[in-house]
């Protein structure tokens, strides 16, 4: 038994000995030279004496030769377990860079900025009188006949009063009239009425503090309008007219305005006046000429002669809706009558 088994492993051995003289040694590259950086040649001694030499590696010549001077560094370790996040590095990028231009360069049309206006209230307009004188003017000397130039605001269906007074005899007395002419307005008018006259007048004394009034009236008989002049009559000699006054209405309504609807049984009235008295008289006439309502509104004249403002509250009474002719007047010291007087028609509702 034990030469069997020295047998077979004699035979193992010789059977290894033989294999293993055939194989050739792996070549193993060397460092390359300073003198042939392209080149390695690297010779393995094989086991025998007929072991041929092995073959060359040639290497491209733009492949970087592996300097020994390298040191080649660790990576660093990682702890897998820290929390702590790992560090980045970032290739930094470059900003835009800005440059600055001149703003005077630019043509910008400019920002308009809101401003904060004040609020203009416009001031009324100060009507125009419904009667006007062109000639004779105020004070005017004038003896017979009397040449007369006016403007009248027309009234439908109504009519117009060119009157002249004097003073009376004694204080207290009743005026007297020198004249009087009352002629008819058409229903459809012409907007304004022109008159161009003369008007013959007699008298008793040598000269007399007289008045020239025109009024008109609607087709109900009630006033509208009335404007007058004060004048010096002369029995004899040359006229001395002095310029017209102003064509502005000497009484002006502000409130209330013609055809507003009045209800509660007070009528607020306000404007403006160039008095030459101290009070207002303030009436609610309806088309029978039945009153109302009136009041009186005390004014006190500017040393001008310039408006001065009234108002006043006049209450008044109807049983239903009624037209009436609101109107305010002032009258004469020295020859009784309406001096002045505007108007406008309003309605009534209890």
């Amino acid at each position: 038994m034990n030469k069997f088994h020295l047998a077979l492993s004699t035979l193992l051995i010789t059977t290894l000995g033989v294999g293993c003289s055939g194989l050739q040694a792996i070549p193993i590259p060397g460092t390359p030279s300073a003198d042939s950086p392209t080149v390695i040649s690297t010779t393995v001694q094989a086991v025998g004496t007929n072991v041929p030499t092995s073959t060359a590696i040639v290497m491209p010549l733009d492949f970087p030769p592996i300097s020994t001077a390298q040191t080649l560094q660790p990576y660093p370790s990682i702890n897998l377990d820290s929390s702590t996040p790992l560090a980045l590095t970032q290739t930094p990028t470059p900003s835009p860079s800005f440059t600055p231009t001149s703003t005077s360069e630019l043509a910008g049309t400019p920002t308009l900025r809101p401003t904060r206006t004040p609020t203009i209230t416009p001031t009324p307009v100060t009507p125009v009188a419904g009667v006007q004188f062109v000639m004779p003017g105020p004070m005017s000397r004038v003896a017979s006949p009397l040449h007369l130039i006016a403007n009248l605001r027309s009234v439908p269906s109504g009519s117009y009063h060119v009157e002249l007074w004097i003073e009376p005899l004694q204080e207290g007395g009743e005026p007297r009239l020198l004249y009087r002419e009352v002629q008819r307005i058409i229903s459809n008018p012409v907007r304004w009425v022109y008159l161009d006259q003369e008007i013959q007048f007699e008298l008793n004394r040598v000269a007399e503090f007289g008045q020239l009034r025109i009024s008109t009236y609607d087709t109900y008989g009630r006033p509208v309008s009335i404007n007058s002049v004060d004048l010096l009559l002369l029995q004899m000699g040359s006229s001395i007219v002095t310029p017209a006054g102003e064509k502005t209405e000497p009484i002006v309504i502000r409130q209330p305005t013609p055809n507003q609807l009045i209800q509660g049984g007070t009528v607020i009235v306000s404007g403006i006046v160039k008095p030459t008295q101290d009070f207002l008289l303030v009436e609610l006439v309806t088309a029978d000429g039945a009153v109302v309502g009136y009041r009186q509104v005390f004014v006190e004249p500017s040393d001008d002669g310039s408006y001065v403002p009234y108002a006043i509250e006049v209450p008044y009474q109807v049983e239903s809706g009624t037209w009436v002719r609101m109107r305010v007047s002032e009258n004469n010291v020295r020859i009784a009558g309406m001096e002045h007087l505007t108007s406008v028609e309003i309605y009534l509702s209890p």
